[in-house]
C-alpha cells in the first residue's frame, strides 16, 4: 500500500473516531446545539436530579443509595469497582445523567476533559470508591489517565483498520 493512501486512511478512520466520540454535541445541527445548551442548564432531567460537579455527584449516590449496598461498594477493590459495576451502576450513571444527549453534569466533565461517556462514567464510579473511603480524588490526574487509554484505544483501531487494509491490499498489488 503506499504512503499516500495510508494516510489518508489513518486521517479518515481519525476524523471518524472523533465525530463518533464527540457526537452527542453535533455543532453543525442548530437543532441539536439548542437542545444541548438547554439541557446543560437543567436542573432535573425526566424528573431525574442532574449533580452539578464531582462532589454533589457524591452527595447523591450516597443519598441514592442504601447502608447495604455502600458497604458493599466499599469493600471492592479500587481498580476493579468501575470494571465490576460498568453495566450496573455504570449504566444507570449514563442513562439517568444523560451522558450522551448532555446534561449539566456531562458537560462539567467534558470541561475537565472527558469526552467519551464511557470513560466519566468510569471516573464517576472510581470518585465514588475514593470519596467513601475519604481518599483525595486525584481528578488531574485520574482524568489525564483515561485521556491517555482512549488515545491508546484509538490508535489500536487505526493500526488494526489499517493491517486489515493491507492484507486485502498487500503493497506492490
Amino acid at each position: 500500500m503506499n504512503g499516500i493512501l495510508k494516510f489518508a486512511l489513518v486521517v479518515f478512520t481519525l476524523l471518524f473516531w472523533f465525530q463518533w466520540s464527540n457526537a452527542q454535541v453535533d455543532t453543525t445541527n442548530v437543532d441539536l446545539m439548542e437542545d444541548y445548551q438547554w439541557r446543560i442548564q437543567q436542573r432535573t432531567l425526566n424528573d431525574i436530579y442532574i449533580p452539578t460537579d464531582i462532589d454533589d455527584a457524591m452527595v447523591e449516590l450516597v443519598e441514592l443509595s442504601s447502608e447495604n449496598a455502600i458497604n458493599k461498594f466499599k469493600t471492592a477493590a479500587e481498580e476493579e469497582v468501575a470494571r465490576q459495576l460498568f453495566f450496573g451502576l455504570g449504566k444507570w450513571i449514563t442513562s439517568n445523567w444523560q451522558f450522551y444527549e448532555g446534561s449539566r453534569f456531562s458537560h462539567y466533565l467534558r470541561g475537565l476533559g472527558l469526552s467519551h461517556p464511557d470513560d466519566m462514567v468510569i471516573f464517576v464510579i472510581e470518585s465514588f470508591h475514593r470519596y467513601l473511603h475519604d481518599k483525595d480524588l486525584n481528578v488531574e490526574e485520574r482524568i489525564e489517565k483515561l485521556r491517555e487509554e482512549r488515545r491508546k484505544k484509538a490508535r489500536r483501531i487505526i493500526q488494526r483498520d489499517t493491517l486489515s487494509i493491507e492484507r486485502v491490499h498487500p503493497e506492490g498489488q
